[in-house]
């Protein structure tokens, strides 16, 4: 869940090491104005067309998020910097043999060690995932990188997405004051 409160906040950047034009599939990034108002849960949005059976996935062509997107394309050497919240994709690379060459890099701060682990916040969508987080306690989520109750992350923001996220999780520990 990434959290919009201060201390919390992470950055992610792409590093172009090649040009990225159009052709080579750059990401395409929305801005925060057109999505500050979006739930935890759809956490992907599909094109028209595009089906899927998850609860996580908006198969309604979510046509105001594509129609707010901004391309990312540009020369080596171009940062392409957002943060972690941000809605973004990568698009059809359409070049013949084209390929793109970044780096992809996170800066957080040093108390968020959790931060863009490859862990659970990659597996979040998976169904055993879901099964898994739903019967954990605290302390084997904590193996996983969540940090324990009682840590100034767990704000109500945080509470009430991961909420939605995990119905079936007992989030009483985490509201329980540290």
């Amino acid at each position: 869940m990434p959290s919009t409160a201060p201390g919390f906040r992470q950055l992610e950047m792409f590093v172009y090491l090649a040009d990225v034009p159009e052709e080579f599939g750059p990401a395409h990034l929305v801005l925060r104005k057109h999505t500050a108002d979006l739930p935890a849960v759809p956490d992907r949005y599909l094109r028209a067309g595009l089906e899927s059976r998850s609860r996580f996935h908006d198969g309604s062509g979510s046509p105001h998020l594509y129609g707010a997107q901004v391309s990312a394309a540009g020369p080596a050497g171009t940062v392409v910097a957002f943060e972690i919240g941000t809605v973004h994709r990568g698009t059809a690379m359409t070049a013949p043999r084209g390929a793109r060459y970044t780096m992809h890099l996170n800066f957080r701060p040093p108390g968020v060690q959790w931060g863009q682990h490859r862990g659970w916040a990659y597996s979040a969508g998976q169904r055993d995932w879901f099964k898994f987080v739903e019967r954990a306690t605290p302390r084997q989520l904590q193996a996983f990188g969540f940090p324990p109750p009682g840590h100034p992350y767990w704000t109500p923001e945080t509470l009430a997405r991961m909420a939605l996220r995990y119905p079936g999780l007992d989030l009483t520990p985490w509201r329980q004051p540290g």
